[in-house]
């Protein structure tokens, strides 16, 4: 649909001009660029911010009718600002979330968590589909709250982090033990707590009732608790009834696949500066095709690309660079050099600090085969077991998991 659009938006030029004026045309209508036409919307780009705010106020009924007419439907036209930091230094990371119709309900949610600004809950829901960036959301609330990483610091404003999968293996070693109050306790510290992939507690009564307690204890505590899944809590297959009411009874968002401009922003952060000037078109058009969540995103604009991708990745889609960031805290956490985590050494200092390295690179979404390139050519069954090992050690140690918790 983009070289239909672009043909028509040629072909209105002069009539634009004409039922405009040519002094408003060429203040305010000749620097407009049309990126996008999806579901019956138009989008177009202005310069800045107040040639964007003056089309919005005073032309967009002329644009809408004379797209409109052209294209033989009717439409409506949206007006954004084209970015004003060069697209090369554009940043998509959970340090910088992509934000927009499909998610702004939920990052302003946080945005308030973050500035502390008094929320009339203390329990957060958010659900969506696989792929939406709920775990990358609440990555960047969680740097907001903890502020600058600072190796070893404690503290009450940690946040307290487990996915749905770790949160079982602490529950079924703690309950094989008989020291389900320990954990119960450390879930109730005065600290923010997340619970990731909260669907996968399904079918699973035993972990259910014990989360209901958590949530009760922590219901009249000042930090929140964050639950992060991808079902409403009412589609969640086989949850308690009691534990999905407690669920709904706090604030509860949804958040959605990337609507066509978020897709854009993203795509031009990965493209770098081509997206500007030499590749726009490309990029805009696999905006307006590609569809569903970033990682198929990411993947469209990788096969896009083929072998000749931008020199400078961002963090996003280097796993070098994640690998190095990850590298290089363990290293500072463990005390051991970093230079020997993708070597053959096997004390136990190291061992257990290459295996942590492994299990967080693989919860930053690196694959185990990447995992193992960068540990020095092991084989991803190799990483698999690091991981495994120590998902066991963590069920077990209440040290461990606080000394790893801010490493992500």
């Amino acid at each position: 649909m983009l070289p239909v659009l672009q043909d028509s938006w040629s072909r209105l030029q002069p009539a634009l001009r004409e039922r405009a004026g040519a002094a408003a045309y060429d203040a305010w209508l000749a620097g407009l660029r049309p990126v996008l036409l999806e579901r019956g919307t138009v989008y177009l780009e202005a310069d800045n911010r107040l040639a964007a705010d003056r089309v919005r106020s005073l032309f967009a009924p002329l644009l809408q009718d004379l797209l409109s007419q052209d294209i033989g439907t009717r439409l409506a036209v949206e007006v954004q600002v084209r970015e004003a930091k060069a697209f090369d230094a554009l940043e998509v990371s959970p340090q910088q979330p992509v934000v927009d119709d499909s998610n702004r309900t939920a990052w302003l949610v946080l945005k308030s968590l973050g500035g502390g600004r008094p929320l009339p809950a203390n329990l957060f829901c958010f659900h969506g589909p696989s792929g939406v960036g709920k775990t990358f959301l609440l990555r960047w609330w969680r740097e907001q709250v903890e502020g600058p990483r600072r190796p070893g610091a404690g503290g009450g404003s940690r946040v307290m982090w487990f996915d749905l999968p770790a949160l079982l293996l602490a529950f079924q070693s703690v309950h094989h033990e008989g020291r389900v109050d320990g954990l119960r306790d450390e879930l109730c510290q005065a600290r923010p707590l997340v619970l990731d992939e909260f669907h996968r507690i399904a079918g699973k009564p035993q972990l259910q009732k014990f989360v209901l307690a958590v949530l009760r204890a922590r219901e009249a505590a000042a930090q929140p608790t964050l639950l992060a899944t991808r079902w409403h809590p009412h589609e969640i297959r086989d949850l308690e009834p009691t534990l999905a009411s407690s669920c709904l009874a706090g604030f509860v968002a949804a958040i959605d696949r990337p609507g066509p401009l978020a897709r854009l922003r993203y795509l031009r952060a990965l493209e770098g500066a081509p997206s500007r000037n030499g590749r726009a078109a490309q990029v805009e058009s696999l905006a307006q095709q590609a569809k569903g969540g970033y990682p198929e995103l990411r993947a469209a604009w990788a096969q896009q690309r083929g072998a000749h991708l931008p020199p400078k990745y961002l963090e996003l889609i280097d796993p070098g660079r994640v690998f190095t960031r990850l590298r290089d805290r363990v290293a500072e956490r463990f005390g051991v050099p970093a230079t020997e985590l993708p070597g053959k050494r096997q004390g136990r200092a190291v061992s257990r600090a290459r295996k942590a390295l492994a299990w967080l690179c693989l919860q930053n979404g690196l694959s185990g085969s990447e995992v193992g390139r960068f540990l020095g050519g092991r084989t991803r069954a190799a990483v698999s077991y690091m991981a495994i090992s120590l998902q066991q050690e963590l069920a077990t140690s209440p040290e461990l998991r606080q000394q790893l918790e801010d490493l992500q």
